[in-house]
C-alpha cells in the first residue's frame, strides 16, 4: 500500500504571496518506483484527491471559526480599550499598540489559511478528473485544442485524435501557460529525429514519478489566471518603443529631488525668496513634460495589463530553478535562468516591484503629490530599463517554462498509464512493430490488437464491415507514433519504431467553403505522401476509405498505382483501409509483400456485434445490406448480393 509522507517537498519562498504551502500544511502521497504494481498509480492519485479535498474542507472551517473568534476578541478588545481609557488612561496608547500588533497577526494568519485552502482547490483539479476516468480535464475553452493556431491542412493532427475536441492533446496537457500549450501541440505535431525521441524520452522517465513537482507546477501556474499569457509577454519584450535621451532619467531624478528639497525649505519658512526656487523646480519639470515626456509612449507602460502574468512566471521559474535534474534537456533549461550569475526569479520580482509602485499612480495621495516628482515618469523609465536590459532573456526564461510544462504534461500520461511503454527506437529501414497496441483515449474496453510492418511487407491492407474498427485502428496507428516521438510512452506491450513523417487522410470531407470534394481533399494528401516519399523521407501513410469518393474501376487502378509506388520506396510504410474487394484479392496475390487483415462482424436475429479483432486475410463479407434492412430499406432476397 501507499504510505503517507509529510515530505512536502514545494517552493514556499514568502517573498512571493500565495505559493504553495509548506511541508506542514499537508501530508503528500508517497510515489513508488516505475515497477509499481498495476493500478497503484490510480490508487495514488485517489488518495491525492481525497487528500486535497479533505483538506481544503478542513482549512475552510477553520478559516470560519478564527472568523468568528476575530469578531468576538475585536469586541472584547474595544471593551477593554474603553475600560482602560476611563480608568487607567496611562496605557492607552500601549494597549492600542498591543490590539494593533494583534490586529495584524491575525491578518497574516488569515492569509495563510486562505493561500493554503487555494492551492488545495486548484490541487485537486489535477486529480478529479483523472481519478473519475474523464476525458478532456483539467482545460477550460481557452486552453483546449481547438485555441491553437493550427493549419487547417497539417498532414496528421486533425485526423489521428490529436486535436480535435476532446482529443489527446485536451487529454494531456497541464500546461497553464500559452507557450506551454504550444511547445506541446509542436512535440505532439512533429515528427523527429530518433536521438531526439531518446533525448525526450529521459526526462519524461524522470519527471514521471514526480508528482509532487507536477503539483507544484500546475498550481503555480493556474491560480492567478486561466492560462499565463505568454504571447502577450513576449510581443511585450519585443515590442519596438521610443528613442530614450540618456540624460533624461538622470534629469528626472535630479528635478525631482531639487523639488523635494525646494519644498521642505519653503514649508520650513515659507516666504517669497524660498518659494522662489520652488517655483522654478515646478516650473522646469512642467517644461520637460511638455518638451520630452508627454510625447513619449513606452511599451513599459503596458507591463501593468500582465502583472498578474509576471507574478505566476516568476513563482514557476522559483520552482524550475530549486531543481536538480539528471536528463540533458531539463539541465539545458534550467542553465538559461541564471543570467551573468543572478536569478531570472530576481530579477522578474524587482520588475514586479516597480510594477507594483507604478499601478500605486492611482491612490489619491499619489495622484496628488506624485506629479510634482515625476512619479509616473521616473517609474515608466525604470520599467523601460528593466526591459530594455532583459529582453533578450525573458523569451529564453518562457520557453524553459514553456519546454518543462510540455514535458510535464507528457510525464503526467504516462504516470496515468503506468501499463504503457517507451518505444524502442530503431535507425535504418521503416519499421512498425506493436503488441496489444490499444488507443490511449480508449479508458476501458480498448481492445488490444497487432501491427507488423517493415521494409519487407511495407504495406497492411485492413479491410472489413462498416463501424468494425478500421477507421480507429488507423487512429490508433497514428496518435501512438504521435505519443512515441513526443517521448511519451504509448499504449501496447511492446511498440518497436523506427521515426517517420505522418500523412493521413482519415477525415476527409467535402467543403462548401472550399468549394472542394472528399475526393479533392483525399487527392491533396495523397500529393503530399507522393512529394514526402520522393524526396527519400521515412514515411508513414494511413489512409481510411482509400479512394471511397470514386467508382469501383477508378478506384482499383488508383489503389494498385498507388500501392506499387509506396512498394518501389522503400522508406515507407502504408496502412489503407477499404470495403472494395477487387483490393483486398488483388493485395492477397501479393501477399509476400503486401499485409491483408480484417475485422469480423456477427449479424445475428437483428443484432450486429464486434470484437474489434485483427485476423488474417481479406473480409469474405459485409454488413452494409443488412444494416439496409435494420434501417426499413425494403431489400428483397431476389436481388443479388456480394454474399449471394
Amino acid at each position: 500500500m501507499v504510505e503517507e509522507s509529510q515530505s512536502h517537498g514545494e517552493n514556499t519562498d514568502s517573498r512571493d504571496p500565495g505559493e504553495a504551502p509548506r511541508a506542514s500544511d499537508a501530508s503528500m502521497e508517497a510515489v513508488p518506483s516505475p515497477a509499481a504494481t498495476a493500478h497503484q498509480h490510480e490508487e495514488i492519485i485517489g488518495r491525492r484527491l481525497l487528500n486535497r479535498l479533505a483538506e481544503s474542507e478542513r482549512l475552510e472551517a477553520k478559516h470560519k471559526r478564527l472568523g468568528n473568534l476575530r469578531l468576538l476578541c475585536v469586541g472584547l478588545g474595544l471593551a477593554g480599550l474603553w475600560w482602560i481609557e476611563t480608568y487607567a488612561d496611562t496605557f492607552t496608547w500601549p494597549t492600542v499598540a498591543l490590539l494593533l500588533a494583534a490586529f495584524i497577526a491575525s491578518v497574516r494568519a488569515f492569509q495563510k489559511i486562505e493561500s493554503t485552502r487555494h492551492y488545495m482547490m486548484f490541487a485537486t483539479m489535477l486529480y478529479s478528473d483523472p481519478a473519475l476516468g474523464r476525458r478532456g480535464r483539467r482545460t477550460r475553452k481557452d486552453q483546449t485544442a481547438e485555441a491553437l493556431d493550427l493549419p487547417d491542412d497539417h498532414p496528421f493532427a486533425r485526423d489521428v485524435d490529436i486535436f480535435e475536441s476532446g482529443g489527446l492533446f485536451d487529454w494531456v496537457t497541464i500546461a497553464t501557460t500559452r507557450e506551454g500549450m504550444n511547445q506541446l501541440a509542436d512535440m505532439l505535431s512533429r515528427p523527429v529525429e530518433a536521438e531526439e525521441i531518446k533525448l525526450r524520452q529521459a526526462v519524461i522517465q524522470e519527471l514521471e514519478t514526480q508528482v509532487d513537482l507536477r503539483e507544484q507546477v500546475y498550481v503555480a501556474g493556474a491560480r492567478h489566471l486561466p492560462y499565463v499569457r505568454t504571447e502577450h509577454m513576449l510581443q511585450w519584450a519585443d515590442a519596438e518603443g521610443p528613442s530614450v535621451p540618456h540624460w533624461l532619467a538622470s534629469t528626472c531624478a535630479g528635478l525631482a529631488l531639487a523639488t523635494c528639497v525646494a519644498a521642505v525649505f519653503f514649508g520650513a519658512s515659507p516666504t517669497v525668496p524660498t518659494s522662489l526656487p520652488l517655483v522654478a523646480c515646478l516650473l522646469a519639470e512642467f517644461v520637460l513634460y511638455r518638451g520630452w515626456v508627454k510625447k513619449l509612449n513606452l511599451p513599459s507602460m503596458n507591463a501593468e495589463l500582465l502583472h498578474l502574468d509576471f507574478t505566476s512566471l516568476t513563482q514557476l521559474l522559483g520552482i524550475l530553478e530549486k531543481q536538480d535534474f539528471k536528463a540533458e534537456r531539463l539541465r539545458e533549461l534550467v542553465s538559461v535562468l541564471h543570467p551573468k550569475g543572478q536569478s531570472a526569479t530576481d530579477r522578474i520580482r524587482r520588475f514586479r516591484r516597480l510594477i507594483g509602485l507604478f499601478e500605486a499612480r492611482r491612490n489619491q495621495f499619489v495622484a496628488i503629490f506624485g506629479p510634482l516628482v515625476l512619479y509616473q515618469t521616473q517609474l515608466a523609465l525604470a520599467m523601460e530599463r528593466w526591459r530594455t536590459a532583459n529582453r533578450s532573456h525573458l523569451p529564453k526564461w518562457i520557453h524553459a517554462v514553456a519546454r518543462f510544462e510540455a514535458y510535464s504534461s507528457l510525464a503526467c500520461f504516462a504516470f496515468e498509464h503506468e501499463s504503457a511503454v517507451f518505444p524502442e527506437i530503431l535507425e535504418g529501414k521503416p519499421v512498425l512493430r506493436a503488441k496489444d497496441l490499444s488507443h490511449p483515449l480508449i479508458r476501458e474496453g480498448a481492445i488490444p490488437n497487432d501491427v507488423e510492418m517493415d521494409a519487407v511487407r511495407p504495406v497492411l491492407v485492413v479491410s472489413g464491415a462498416n463501424k468494425a474498427g478500421k477507421s480507429t485502428l488507423l487512429r490508433t496507428i497514428g496518435v501512438n507514433l504521435a505519443l512515441a516521438h513526443a517521448g511519451a510512452p504509448v499504449r501496447a506491450s511492446s511498440f518497436t519504431m523506427s521515426p517517420m513523417e505522418m500523412i493521413a487522410s482519415i477525415r476527409t470531407v467535402d467543403s462548401l467553403e472550399k468549394g472542394e470534394s472528399r475526393f479533392s481533399a483525399e487527392l491533396k494528401r495523397i500529393q503530399l505522401m507522393l512529394e514526402s516519399m520522393r524526396d527519400g523521407k521515412s514515411t508513414l501513410v494511413l489512409i481510411d476509405e482509400l479512394f471511397g469518393g470514386t467508382n469501383s474501376f477508378d478506384r482499383f487502378t488508383g489503389a494498385v498505382a498507388l500501392s506499387e509506388f509506396i512498394l518501389g520506396h522503400d522508406t515507407s510504410l502504408a496502412v489503407l483501409s477499404t470495403h472494395d474487394r477487387h483490393i483486398t484479392h488483388w493485395s492477397e496475390e501479393n501477399r509476400d509483400r503486401i499485409h491483408n487483415v480484417h475485422f469480423l462482424d456477427v449479424f445475428d436475429n437483428g443484432e450486429m456485434t464486434f470484437d474489434y479483432k485483427l485476423r488474417e486475410g481479406p473480409a469474405q463479407r459485409g454488413n452494409a445490406v443488412e444494416l439496409m434492412k435494420a434501417a426499413g430499406i425494403p431489400i428483397p432476397d431476389s436481388i443479388p448480393t456480394a454474399q449471394g
